[in-house]
């Protein structure tokens, strides 16, 4: 069985989805792996253009500096040495492809909120392009929607089995 050297978890911080933390740790100790975090700070554009953590607005300054403070609190929780944790403004997919090649990540573990429909063609997926795009193994991790029950397939949907004879 393949062994994961250096996992890399991309976070959008949220405190709801401990599940894909817990995956990424759970996965980087079973295999006494490195792990190391990411997170993307989204360019905020104002009508002055892209906004960077020096420009002078509180609103926009408060955002990085949020994300800087929870993201060492999760390093803290996964026992992540600060040197592996790492915040990067720019856009999504580019800062995680590169972060991955950069560190020699064998597994990118995400979360997935499982869009579909126009959720999925106005969000995109990350997870789904992830997939596509990165020359490692991909984890996505299912997230439930705030309200979604998690229910399995219900024998109306799966209609009647077939025999095999």
């Amino acid at each position: 069985m393949h062994k994961y050297q250096h996992i890399l978890l991309a976070t959008d911080l949220n405190p709801d989805d401990h599940i894909v933390e817990d995956r990424a740790y759970e996965i980087a100790h079973a295999n006494n792996a490195a792990l190391s975090i990411v997170h993307v700070v989204e360019y905020y554009y104002t009508c002055k253009g892209p906004w960077h953590p020096d420009d002078s607005e509180d609103g926009q300054k408060t955002l990085f500096q949020d994300a800087k403070e929870n993201l060492r609190s999760l390093g803290e929780k996964l026992n992540v040495p600060l040197p592996r944790l790492i915040l990067h403004m720019g856009q999504t997919m580019e800062v995680i492809l590169h972060t991955a090649e950069n560190i020699h990540a064998d597994l990118i573990v995400v979360g997935s909120h499982g869009r579909h429909g126009l959720g999925l063609s106005f969000f995109g997926s990350t997870a789904n392009r992830l997939i596509k795009q990165t020359k490692c193994d991909v984890l996505s991790v299912r997230i439930a929607n705030k309200g979604e029950k998690k229910e399995g397939p219900t024998s109306q949907k799966l209609g009647q089995p077939l025999p095999l004879d």
